[in-house]
């Protein structure tokens, strides 16, 4: 076995660090807690895999290849090693003695290696299935929806983010049955027939944190039972989720007739300081528009009582009260990214929108969340 490069700490340390979220916690297959290791010296480059058999991701760096080469690494130790060294450092790879040398400065590892022909085969896909968005709009949609996903497992098909393309459109919505982000996007291109599928949110988030400044636009190809993503130097390829998603449309159904625009931050700041005091499971609290003033207080809790009030806002309903999680109701909130949040309602038991004091040309954003029956508890 031969390989032999070097390449400079900035280049690998930060897509390691992404790389690791591909990585299994608790690996089915020994083999797939390890990085596929390529060096190539026709295109002075290393390419590092890592996969799940869900997610595939695939970085191509350049490199000073002298040797090509193919080897299986430990992920978590080469993805410590190499945080810890000197940052703007040259570091040197070898294989010698059958492990793996890395050198930098004056420290240098030798750790074990697997071969590389044990590692899975990666389903390409060859259809021209093809097409590009802006890489920033893309961005967008994960960031307005995957934190709206279930995490309880019994809920299988809600842990994923559902993304629909179509002719002049793309939708991606996520939901956990009790709050939902949904981004639509007007596009320019056509496909013919609509294609669905839901993704595992690590590799939408894998994708977002790798689409930096210089990174212009995304291209994906798409098959049957998966989906791959190309950004500079990237390639990712995820399977789809099995099942079907939430008719989750059902809350934008019936548009609310009442709004509220108030501060973001007067909210946010009120619904954090109360439920402080709130039960510990679903941090119960109530927000009350009771002629000038809104009073944001705490619900049934055993702790003592917490209550905030909000003066400047805008409402144009009658005195109500309203209970929320305020857990879910905060991270809506938090998404918003104008000064002013629109909260649009029409009664205390129908589905809740949360909205940007905005609109956008392409894009549509829109939260909802349920509020919680006050007569429950």
């Amino acid at each position: 076995m031969e390989m032999k490069f070097s390449l400079n700490k900035k280049d690998i340390a930060d897509k390691l660090s992404h790389l690791m979220n591909v990585i299994p916690s608790k690996a089915s297959m020994m083999v797939l807690s390890n990085f596929r290791l390529d060096a190539d010296v026709e295109t002075n480059e290393i390419t590092i895999t890592a996969t799940d058999l869900n997610v595939t991701t695939i970085i191509n760096i350049t490199a000073n290849v002298v040797q090509s080469g193919s080897l299986l690494v430990s992920a978590r130790h080469l993805a410590d090693i190499i945080g810890s060294l000197p940052d703007n450092m040259l570091i040197n790879f070898s294989v010698e003695e059958n492990q793996l040398k890395i050198e930098c400065g004056n420290t240098n590892f030798k750790i074990g290696f697997i071969e590389s022909a044990l590692f899975p085969e990666i389903a390409f896909i060859e259809n021209e299935n093809t097409f590009a968005i802006d890489a920033q709009y893309f961005k967008k949609l994960v960031q307005n929806t995957a934190f709206c996903v279930a995490t309880e497992t019994y809920q299988s098909i809600c842990t994923g983010v559902y993304f629909r393309i179509e002719d002049n459109l793309l939708t991606m919505a996520a939901t956990d049955t009790k709050r939902i982000g949904e981004v639509k996007l007007k596009t320019n291109f056509t496909i013919g027939e609509p294609y669905e599928i839901v993704l595992p949110p690590r590799a939408l988030h894998f994708l977002e944190k790798n689409i930096q400044s210089d990174v212009n636009e995304i291209t994906m190809k798409y098959d049957e039972r998966k989906i791959c993503f190309f950004l500079k130097n990237i390639m990712l390829i995820s399977n789809k989720y099995e099942g079907k998603f939430p008719t989750y449309t059902v809350a934008f159904r019936n548009i609310p007739d009442i709004n509220l625009m108030l501060d973001k931050n007067a909210l946010k700041d009120a619904i954090r300081r109360v439920s402080l005091l709130s039960e510990d499971d679903d941090k119960l609290i109530t927000i009350e528009m009771i002629g000038k003033e809104i009073i944001v207080e705490s619900f049934i809790s055993d702790k003592g009582k917490a209550k905030a009030s909000i003066s400047e806002f805008e409402y144009d309903g009658q005195d109500a009260k309203y209970c929320f999680n305020s857990r879910l109701l905060s991270s809506l909130v938090n998404a918003v990214d104008t000064d002013d949040v629109i909260i649009k309602m029409r009664s205390n038991v129908e589905p809740i929108w949360v909205l940007n004091n905005e609109t956008y040309d392409d894009m549509e954003i829109r939260f909802v969340v349920m509020p919680m029956r006050m007569d429950r508890y």
